[in-house]
């Protein structure tokens, strides 16, 4: 039959006591003091000091870097204008973009003259604008007023347009502009003809303030 199971008879088990309980986490209390060896902070327990507030540092003004940065086209200018006479004449007289016209008549004999009558000056011209001439109508051009005297300024077939000024005996009407061939600008009489202005000189001024072709 089947074979029975007897205990053995093998020495019994060691006894190994009553079971050991695992051991617990120690307890963590409230620090009641530093740690040993660590030395305690002054600083702990104060209200904390807030940091400076440090604004934005503004950066060192840089000026203008002349010579490196600038293009050279940037620095070019015009050349100079100046007024150069055709021919010398001794009523007249240039300086740099200036030139003055003494007229060889007295106002007496000016003030005789018709109207559309003009005495003209020699050629002149400048850089881009050559022979131009000027012209004085002492009783004025067809189209003034009475009491007017006239001044044109008349221009080659090739010249360049002018900007410019002209004065009579001191006396303009500002800056105008000459793209045409001609311009004609009208201006008080320079005297009027009592007898005492009768022996006096008429002056006229130009000045040439820029070339419209640069």
């Amino acid at each position: 039959g089947t074979p029975v199971m007897r205990p053995s008879s093998a020495s019994p088990s060691p006894m190994l006591g009553p079971a050991h309980h695992p051991w617990a986490s120690p307890r963590l209390g409230p620090m009641a003091g530093p740690i040993a060896g660590v030395p305690r902070r002054s600083s702990w327990g104060r209200t904390p000091t807030p940091s400076p507030k440090m604004g934005p540092v503004p950066s060192p003004k840089l000026g203008p870097m002349m010579g490196t940065l600038t293009s050279p086209m940037m620095t070019s200018s015009k050349p100079p204008i100046v007024v150069q006479m055709m021919s010398p004449s001794a009523d007249i007289t240039a300086n740099g973009n200036r030139m003055e016209w003494t007229l060889p008549e007295s106002w007496g004999n000016l003030s005789k003259f018709p109207r559309d009558f003009s005495l003209n000056t020699p050629m002149f011209g400048v850089r881009l604008a050559n022979c131009m001439q000027l012209s004085f109508f002492p009783n004025g051009s067809r189209t003034s007023e009475d009491g007017q005297c006239t001044v044109s300024v008349t221009r080659g077939p090739d010249s360049a347009g002018i900007k410019f000024e002209i004065l009579v005996n001191g006396r303009g009407i500002g800056p105008k502009v000459c793209l045409g061939k001609r311009y004609l600008g009208d201006f008080p009489l320079p005297f009027n003809d009592s007898d005492e202005h009768k022996s006096k000189r008429v002056v006229i001024s130009m000045q040439v303030l820029d070339v419209l072709a640069d």
